[in-house]
């Protein structure tokens, strides 16, 4: 073989090894993708959160009125005990429900108005002055901290070339001369 045939070999065992390293490498992040359970969740968030809302609504019991609950109640009692007691509730009468307040007056056009402005320019208002409040004291815990100290001043040389020492005596003389 010759030295020609030697290095071709080389270059090539070289070149697989590279390709076998990077097809080892894309199998590997798809195992790790397809094995996080948060993946599918990054790619599509609007349907995750839709399925988590459905998941919800449907696992979640409802609420029992309290005509149910009178009734469960009332179901669990012995007829007797109900028998004893149905005369005395005859009796008593449920309290007159209150009187509905007299409607507000509707609002003026102008009112309307500057309440709908108000609460649009609110969340943006206040959303801009957090902001600028987080940004004020992470600046102001910067400059506690001293993250960010001005570097020392570095004399020019005195070749005006940048990078060499500043030599005294060789600038004095050349402004002598």
């Amino acid at each position: 073989m010759s030295d020609i045939d030697v290095d071709e070999i080389r270059r090539q065992m070289a070149l697989i090894r590279r390709e076998m390293h990077s097809n080892v490498s894309n199998v590997v992040s798809d195992v790790e993708e397809a094995m996080d359970w948060r993946s599918p969740i990054r790619k599509h968030p609007y349907i995750a959160l839709g399925a988590g809302l459905l998941a919800g609504y449907f696992l979640v019991p409802r609420r029992k009125t309290k005509a149910q609950r009178v009734q469960q109640a009332l179901a669990s009692v012995p007829a007797e005990a109900l028998a004893d007691v149905m005369p005395r509730m005859a009796a008593f009468t449920a309290p007159e429900p209150p009187r509905a307040a007299k409607p507000a007056p509707p609002k003026s056009l102008g009112r309307r108005l500057l309440s709908w402005g108000v609460g649009m320019a609110w969340p943006l208002v206040s959303q801009s002055a957090q902001a600028y409040a987080a940004m004020w004291l992470e600046d102001q815990i910067k400059r506690q901290m001293n993250l960010n100290p001005t570097p020392p001043a570095v004399p020019p040389s005195s070749s005006g070339r940048p990078g060499e020492p500043y030599d005294a005596a060789h600038a004095r003389s050349a402004r002598r001369g």
